[in-house]
C-alpha cells in the first residue's frame, strides 16, 4: 500500500468503525509496548487477547494487503517515531541551503493546509467564555508560550502550563467540562504531557493536540488533532511548520474576534502605557 498516512493516522481516521476486538489491538499498538506487534500474527493476537483472523481483518481494514505488509509498515513507523538526534546525527544529509529551505517551504505549505482542512479550531477558540490551558514539552514548550502570548492578548481567559510541574498538577484539579487544553507533543513523546492531557480529559475538558504524523498517545483522547511534518533533514526535528500553523491560526482568530479583540488590544495598550512614563 502506498499512502502518506501513518498507521496511527489510519487508526485515528477509522476508530469509530472498530469492533471491540479491534479496539483491543488499537490499545496494544498505541500503548507502552508497541514492539509487541513485531512478532508473528499469532503472537500479536495472543498479546491482544484476540484471534489471528481478527488481526488480519484489522490490517485489511486499514488498507493493507495482509499482515506482512502491515507489519513492515509498523516497523518503519516505530523506527521513525523513536528517532533521536543521537541516532540521526551520522546519517547523510544534503546540507545545501537551497535544498533545506525548499523542503522546509513545502512542509510549511502542507502544515497550513492541514490546519485549514481540519476541525474548526478558530471557532472553538473564539468563545472567550471557555478557559484555555496551553502546555508543551521540552522543545515544544516554545510553541505553547507563543500561542499563549497571542491568546492572552486577543481573548484573555488563557493559562500557560509547563513552567512548573507542581503547579501543573495543582491546576489540573480545576480543569473541567467548560475548559480547553491545547497540548503540543511531538515524537519521543513526553510522558508528563500525556499524563496531564489524560487527567484533563477524564475531567471533561476538550483536548486539542498539535503533533507529528506518527501521533502522540494524546490522539487517543481527542479528534481535535493538528498534524505537521517535523522531518527537517537535520539531526533535530523542525518546529517551523508548527510555528507557521500558530501564526496562521492567530491571524484567523484575530479576524474572527473582530471588534472584541480590537477593543481588548486598545485597553491593553492603555494599561501598558502607564509603565512607560
Amino acid at each position: 500500500m502506498t499512502s502518506p498516512k501513518t498507521i496511527r493516522q489510519l487508526i485515528q481516521a477509522n476508530k469509530s468503525s472498530f469492533t471491540p476486538s479491534e479496539r483491543k489491538l488499537v490499545k496494544l499498538l498505541t500503548g507502552a509496548k508497541p514492539i509487541l506487534a513485531l512478532g508473528t500474527i499469532h503472537e500479536l493476537a495472543n498479546h491482544a487477547h484476540v484471534s489471528a483472523p481478527t488481526v488480519l481483518r484489522f490490517a485489511v481494514k486499514l488498507g493493507y494487503s495482509g499482515f506482512p505488509e502491515f507489519q513492515k509498515a509498523w516497523l518503519n513507523e516505530l523506527e521513525l517515531k523513536l528517532s533521536s538526534p543521537l541516532t540521526m546525527i551520522n546519517q547523510p544529509h544534503e546540507d545545501e541551503a537551497h535544498t533545506f529551505s525548499k523542503g522546509l517551504g513545502s512542509m510549511v505549505e502542507d502544515a497550513i493546509a492541514e490546519l485549514s482542512a481540519g476541525f474548526d479550531l478558530v471557532k472553538l477558540l473564539s468563545d472567550s467564555r471557555q478557559r484555555v490551558f496551553v502546555r508543551g514539552g521540552r522543545f515544544s514548550q516554545t510553541l505553547a508560550e507563543y500561542l499563549y502570548a497571542h491568546l492572552k492578548e486577543m481573548r484573555g481567559n488563557t493559562e500557560i502550563l509547563g513552567r512548573i510541574p507542581a503547579h501543573d498538577l495543582d491546576t489540573v484539579v480545576d480543569i473541567g467540562k467548560k475548559d480547553i487544553l491545547i497540548a503540543f507533543d511531538y515524537r519521543r513523546y513526553q510522558e508528563d504531557t500525556v499524563r496531564l492531557a489524560r487527567l484533563a480529559a477524564e475531567q471533561g475538558a476538550q483536548i486539542v493536540l498539535f503533533t507529528d504524523k506518527w501521533l502522540s498517545p494524546i490522539s487517543e483522547l481527542t479528534n481535535n488533532v493538528v498534524i505537521s511534518d517535523i522531518s527537517s533533514g537535520s539531526a533535530y526535528d523542525s518546529l517551523v511548520p508548527a510555528m507557521a500553523q500558530l501564526e496562521y491560526l492567530s491571524m484567523l482568530l484575530l479576524k474572527e474576534l473582530g471588534e472584541t479583540a480590537s477593543t481588548r488590544l486598545k485597553r491593553l495598550e492603555v494599561i501598558r502605557s502607564y509603565g512607560r512614563d
